[in-house]
């Protein structure tokens, strides 16, 4: 659920500062990439 709001959140900032669609799904993507390896990293040290 957070997840979802943290990217309407990010969508409608990205859209107030008129980036372009392909700068904003590189940005979407670089986020989901560094939380998985976020995850990944604690998940091992449990």
């Amino acid at each position: 659920m957070l997840g979802v709001l943290f990217f309407t959140t990010i969508t409608n900032i990205f859209a107030l500062n008129n980036l372009q669609s392909d700068v904003q799904q590189i940005a979407k993507g670089a986020i989901i990439v560094a939380a998985v390896l976020v995850q990944r990293r604690t998940a091992s040290t449990t």
